[in-house]
């Protein structure tokens, strides 16, 4: 006996959806990071001892998901950083501190950081140009080499912590793969349904069946790229090589197969539509070639997108052959050049999908 869902059963499951998708790894790594890197900047010798918050500011710059981006973002920041010093100290050795002053300082430091090569870390210059200016009054270099010396510390602490705990989101990109499978089984069994009307649909109707295949596939396509990004240099990879290349083929056979479903999606709302003066498919067609995209859906549905059920497989094709059959019964013999174009433009679509999953025999 099934127990029934509730609202608070559904929010609950929702609730540990999302606390499965926080980055807990990444934050305990960041936050170990940045306590060690806080207790170096605490001892750290000399008056940059007195500025021990700076080392975990270059600890939390330098953490990202990947090893290189780590890397690549702790130099741009610690970069930036050195930069809007040197522009806080340059403008202060002529200018006393006035609202004038912190006015070019910022305006200097806000075109210096739309250097390109500094991409997003650019914001540290106005920012570091801002600090060094007001806080750093009374004796600036000694400022500048706590303030730039403990974030280098920080940065590098950040930067062995992410080698030596590198992430490595695998989860993610099966969730992101998994997301698409279901909006392309949304979107064939939306169209069957389609089909087996008496009329076809309208221009709104088919306006409200869409399913949103886009945004699911540039989260997977984020998601792929993200993982392997993350990949390089780091040294998990060997060990999750096999499960890395069979996420990076399932995201590719589906993307093929998602793209394929928006194109036949687009091909039957242009011919198969009410109003059109001629329909690509008619009366006749609509039945076989809705079996046909069931058909596909329960073959996607029985596998993970790179691999499927090869009874399922057998079944599509079955159904693609019947469809086939129909057209030669039904158009060949009556029919214009158009209509058999966009007939068979289906049936090669729908083909192409078939052919995509590889069957794994059991």
């Amino acid at each position: 006996m099934t127990s029934a869902v509730t609202p608070e059963t559904g929010r609950s499951a929702r609730l540990r959806a999302r606390l499965r998708r926080l980055p807990w790894g990444q934050a305990l790594t960041t936050a170990v990071a940045g306590a060690i890197a806080f207790w170096v900047g605490a001892v750290f010798p000399g008056p940059a001892g007195e500025f021990p918050y700076y080392a975990p500011l270059g600890a939390v710059v330098a953490m990202s998901s990947t090893v290189l981006g780590s890397v690549r973002t702790s130099v741009q920041s610690i970069v930036s950083i050195w930069l809007g010093s040197a522009i806080a100290l340059a403008i202060g050795a002529v200018l006393s501190p006035s609202p004038a002053t912190v006015a070019l300082v910022i305006g200097v430091g806000t075109i210096a950081g739309t250097w390109r090569w500094l991409d997003d870390a650019g914001h540290w210059v106005p920012t570091a140009a801002l600090f060094v200016l007001i806080i750093g009054t009374e004796d600036p270099v000694a400022f500048v080499s706590a303030f730039g010396g403990l974030t280098l510390i920080g940065a590098a602490i950040g930067v062995v912590m992410t080698m030596l705990f590198p992430q490595l989101p695998l989860a993610p990109t099966e969730r992101a793969i998994s997301d698409v499978r279901s909006e392309v089984l949304v979107q064939l069994r939306r169209l069957a349904h389609a089909l087996q009307r008496d009329t076809p649909p309208t221009q709104t109707q088919w306006s409200d069946l869409l399913a949103q295949l886009e945004p699911a596939l540039q989260s997977m396509r984020a998601a792929r790229q993200l993982v392997l990004d993350a990949s390089r240099a780091n040294r998990r990879r060997e060990r999750h090589r096999d499960r890395l290349d069979r996420q990076l083929e399932q995201a590719a056979s589906l993307e093929r197969v998602c793209l394929l479903v928006e194109e036949l999606t687009q091909l039957l709302e242009e011919e198969e539509r009410e109003g059109n003066d001629q329909l690509g498919l008619g009366p006749e067609l609509r039945p076989p070639t809705a079996r046909a995209l069931l058909a596909l859906a329960d073959l996607v549905e029985s596998g993970d997108g790179l691999t499927a059920d090869p009874e399922a497989k057998v079944d599509s094709q079955a159904a693609l052959a019947a469809l086939v059959d129909q057209i030669h019964d039904v158009r060949v013999s009556e029919s214009s050049d158009d209509e058999l174009f966009t007939a068979g433009s289906i049936v090669t679509t729908i083909r192409r999908c078939i052919e995509t999953p590889r069957p794994v025999h059991r």
